[in-house]
């Protein structure tokens, strides 16, 4: 069963999906991009994954655009990439927020990026075991 996908928004969030938060993260000075890597490691079906970035640099959550579409389908044993676009200069306080299914058949990393160029930084890494689970109502 692809969990998330032909499913209403409202079902589907509420029985088959989690929501995984960073928290809020302050910038490091060489930090100009935020990607998420989302990895579907089921052999048979298709995931569906969102992500949201936030700024909270105001104290209050500010949408950060994305290069990537914030919603992405998973094929089998297959990842996605999701990367914002460049950060402004008065941003230095972040959050990533993942949706996605409940099931283990997805993994979700987070890295700060010096480049577009996929250069990942190091010490400036969220892996899926430090990421948060929020419950939204």
């Amino acid at each position: 069963m692809s969990y998330g996908y032909g499913h209403p928004p409202g079902r589907c969030h509420k029985h088959h999906n989690e929501t995984l938060s960073t928290g809020v993260l302050r910038r490091h000075s060489a930090t100009l991009f935020l990607t998420v890597e989302a990895m579907n490691v089921d052999p048979d079906d298709t995931r569906r994954v969102t992500v949201e970035m936030f700024d909270w640099s105001s104290g209050s959550p500010v949408l950060l655009p994305l290069i990537d579409p914030s919603t992405q389908t998973l094929p089998p044993n297959r990842y996605v990439t999701f990367r914002s676009a460049a950060l402004p200069p008065g941003v230095f306080a972040y959050e990533v927020r993942i949706i996605r299914p409940k099931d283990r058949d997805i993994v979700t990393n987070v890295f700060g990026l010096s480049a577009i160029i996929f250069n990942p930084q190091e010490g400036n890494n969220v892996l899926q075991h430090d990421l948060a689970k929020l419950d939204l109502k």
